[in-house]
């Protein structure tokens, strides 16, 4: 239960832009570099090291021009739907697993 939690605190408080202008997916530093430093700092974090690798593979799509913007951000978004639902499944198997506490 603890993992979800954080999760969702850190889906909530990340600054996951809402991308207006769809050039700025690839193309916003400060959000690269605090992506970055999550991953950095977080190297065992599994959804979240899924998640920036996705968005570099999206990014060089792009480049290639084999993928549109939109259907990268859209892409990217459903995994973070993804990864969130099946955290959250995790965590309710673990609960259920626990011994209970009188």
């Amino acid at each position: 239960m603890k993992n979800i939690v954080i999760l969702i605190t850190f889906l909530l408080l990340v600054p996951w832009p809402v991308y207006s202008d769809d050039s700025k997916f690839c193309n916003d530093p400060p959000h690269w570099e605090h992506f970055n430093n999550m991953v950095a700092e977080s190297p065992d974090d599994i959804p979240l090291q899924i998640l920036h690798a996705l968005k570099i593979g999206l990014c060089v799509k792009i480049e290639q021009n084999s993928i549109s913007t939109e259907e990268a951000i859209g892409l990217f978004y459903d995994m973070i739907d993804t990864a969130t639902n099946k955290r959250g499944e995790n965590e309710e198997q673990e609960d259920t697993q626990k011994p209970k506490e009188f």
